[in-house]
């Protein structure tokens, strides 16, 4: 997946949390490889993954439930026009419509079903995290991840311009009478013709990222907090103190 320009991610991020809960941060690129245990940063952002804590000797207890597909539409933003079947130079049918962006900074999001996956023990997760920071095995400046939703394929579209309009396509059989919707993107579509530069990805069978829920430290109050990406404010919940010292913090910082 090539690099995009931050106001991509700064769309798609503060677009979807609207139909999300503020505690969790909606990943770009979501074809991005993450997993629960892993560390990185935000830049520019997305989350650009540096390891993983099973490598660092760390035993990662997870449970996983499965969860029901996800699907987004900026409000009032974009629409998907009629479906319209045309000729398959392959042979068959397919059907084709467009997706219209009326308004700048839209988004247009579709996930298979997929699967919740978290540290079985967010508690004693906090405690190993505070002995990784205080220890320096793990720099303070790291993000972790302690759950994420995962999806098996899905379709993602952000526009940063209005008055946008870009032709998909799927084959009929799979799509069946109902055509082109919002829900069955997920099911993976071709992309045509667009009247303005569009960020745009379609995977049927990829593995995506919805969501992820991380950990960081917050050198000013010696403790262990969510993180929220690249957005300088957010609530602060779940506050759990790390115990050293502000001089043993210091030098940790001054070290990275």
């Amino acid at each position: 997946m090539p690099l995009f320009r931050k106001p991509v991610a700064q769309i798609y991020v503060t677009e979807v949390r609207q139909r999300m809960d503020p505690l969790v941060v909606p990943i770009f690129a979501p074809d991005t490889a993450i997993d629960v245990g892993d560390f990185g940063s935000f830049e520019d952002g997305r989350f650009v993954r540096y390891g993983t804590l099973a490598d660092r000797g760390v035993a990662l207890e997870k449970d996983e439930n499965p969860t029901n597909p996800f699907e987004f539409a900026s409000s009032g933003k974009v629409s998907i026009g009629p479906s319209i079947k045309v000729p398959n130079p392959l042979g068959g049918e397919l059907v084709s419509a467009k997706l219209k962006f009326e308004h700048s900074r839209a988004v247009i999001a579709s996930f298979k079903g997929g699967f919740d996956r978290s540290i079985r023990d967010g508690d004693a997760f906090q405690d190993v995290l505070a002995d990784l920071w205080a220890s320096k095995r793990l720099r303070t400046d790291r993000a972790v991840v302690w759950s994420m939703r995962g999806a098996p394929g899905g379709t993602v579209v952000v526009s940063e311009d209005g008055d946008n309009e870009l032709e998909v396509s799927a084959d009929s059989a799979l799509l069946g009478p109902a055509g082109i919707t919002l829900g069955n993107l997920s099911l993976g579509v071709n992309f045509g013709a667009e009247r303005h530069a569009t960020w745009k990805m379609s995977e049927p069978t990829g593995k995506f990222v919805v969501w992820a829920r991380l950990y960081k430290l917050d050198p000013r109050s010696q403790t262990a907090i969510n993180a929220f990406g690249f957005e300088p404010g957010g609530p602060r919940p779940n506050v759990r103190t790390v115990q050293y010292s502000s001089d043993e913090l210091l030098d940790q910082l001054e070290g990275d």
